[in-house]
């Protein structure tokens, strides 16, 4: 498990710092125009939101989404999230009967969409609300097994429908996200048999995320 966590962690940090890499041409860009004080023509934009470990139980998410302008109210993408071992809140709060048992998010993929409410401050806070639909595996073990017969998995759908407020100072390229709200499970397997118990997947769940914003 360690191998994994370490794994993880590079993995995030790689795309941490490419993403900050492919923002760096278009932050100058910006500062640029603004010094010469010609407005850019209006074009699509690419949003890029890294999330570290949320409510759900996972140890970091990538939301990509496309918008027809950087300042457009609607904006459509993709959602992928992955996680780790574990008996935290996140699993808690996915799972009933957790009690000793290890829970794992093998894998989250889903569909986004997003509509700005309101341009605040200047564009600075943006309050939103999104839908995200998908699929998730989970899988559950006795705490500390490693015999991969004692281990089950149950492949889930999801809906959740957030509401949220993006943070870009001077509304810039480079900021935050925050997302809050309830997640509905749609499946026929309610149950992964671990050992002599039962954990039972939550039918409505709470979820909560933050992340780095960055708009190319």
């Amino acid at each position: 498990m360690r191998v994994e966590s370490k794994r993880s962690m590079q993995w995030v940090k790689a795309v941490a710092v490419g993403a900050a890499l492919v923002s760096v041409p278009a932050m100058a860009q910006d500062m640029a125009s603004a010094s010469t004080g010609q407005e850019q023509p209006r074009r699509g934009a690419f949003l890029l939101e890294l999330q570290p470990p949320a409510l759900d139980g996972s140890l970091y998410g990538i939301r990509a989404e496309v918008a027809p302008s950087r300042d457009s109210r609607f904006a459509f993408g993709l959602l992928g999230r992955a996680g780790g071992w574990n008996r935290s809140l996140g699993a808690k709060a996915r799972f009933t009967g957790v009690g000793g048992n290890d829970v794992k998010l093998n894998f989250g993929v889903g569909v986004d969409s997003r509509y700005t409410l309101a341009f605040l401050a200047d564009g600075t806070v943006r309050p939103f609300v999104g839908m995200t639909a998908g699929l998730e595996e989970f899988v559950a073990r006795p705490a500390g097994a490693a015999v991969p017969d004692r281990k089950d998995y149950t492949t889930t759908a999801f809906l959740e429908p957030t509401l949220g407020v993006m943070w870009r100072p001077g509304s810039g390229r480079v900021g935050l996200s925050a997302r809050a709200g309830p997640g509905f499970t749609f499946t026929d397997v309610r149950e992964l048999q671990v050992g002599s118990s039962n954990l039972g997947l939550r039918t409505v769940y709470p979820t909560a995320s933050l992340g780095l914003l960055v708009v190319l």
